[in-house]
């Protein structure tokens, strides 16, 4: 089975940092506690692209797969974790949605290819790893599955780098549901007005400044995170961009 890959390796230890000051400038008056992340497309590079590749190898025109699963009844409770790959596979297929241009044991393999080719963002987690060294409550509101969350486990991700991980098919709720932004809030102990989220879909963003975080698109080419943590930078008044050595967490 394959897995997500592993976080690497962090450097050197900083000397002790103090907590974040008062902002004179930022997303409002409230000081900004917590910064919350987006997985796939934001710290971890954008299943999108493995998508790509599976529409290439069969045939089929390119994002075809992707609005299909947008489509689909069973991708929604396939995130709210109701039921694993395989299930998931065979209603899929059920659906009709690609008029039987592909078979279950396709969709099962673009799935497990979903998660077990997911590389790490190494600018992003430097800059989760500073963010934390600042004082800064750090979390994940992610979309997943069942066997995509117990490969983020093993992986070693979250409790590495992040003080919270909020996962769809844990909690039976996903984005953009306003609910899995309320329960991140509620176990970072912090208001919705206190929090930065990033995320590269924008109907999630949508719901995420309804209730009053400010948001950060990280948009499909910004590959490597580096635009939408030049924004996140200006919006804290931290470099979360240099080339830090960081402490390990």
């Amino acid at each position: 089975t394959g897995h997500l890959m592993a976080a690497p390796a962090a450097a050197e230890p900083l000397p002790p940092s103090p907590p974040p000051p008062g902002r004179s400038k930022g997303p409002s008056s409230s000081s900004v506690r917590c910064v919350l992340f987006d997985l796939g497309g934001v710290v971890l590079d954008s299943p999108l692209a493995v998508v790509n590749q599976f529409e290439a190898s069969r045939g089929l025109p390119r994002n075809r797969m992707n609005r299909a699963f947008a489509r689909s009844r069973a991708w929604k409770e396939f995130e709210r974790g109701k039921f694993g790959e395989a299930e998931f596979a065979k209603r899929f297929v059920a659906e009709g949605l690609l008029s039987g241009e592909i078979r279950t044991e396709d969709v099962r393999q673009l799935l497990k290819d979903m998660w077990s080719k997911a590389k790490p963002r190494e600018s992003m987690l430097k800059a989760i790893q500073t963010l934390r060294l600042r004082g800064y409550t750090v979390g994940a509101v992610t979309n997943n599955w069942k066997e995509m969350s117990e490969a983020l486990q093993s992986s070693g991700i979250p409790a590495k780098y992040f003080d919270l991980v909020v996962e769809s098919a844990v909690e039976g709720v996903r984005k953009p549901d306003r609910r899995i932004f309320e329960i991140a809030c509620q176990r970072a102990n912090c208001r919705a007005d206190e929090c930065i989220f990033l995320d590269d879909i924008g109907v999630n963003l949508k719901t995420a400044r309804r209730i009053g975080m400010t948001t950060i698109k990280v948009a499909t080419a910004d590959i490597n995170g580096l635009k939408a943590l030049g924004e996140l930078s200006r919006l804290l008044d931290l470099d979360l961009t240099a080339r830090q050595i960081v402490a390990k967490l």
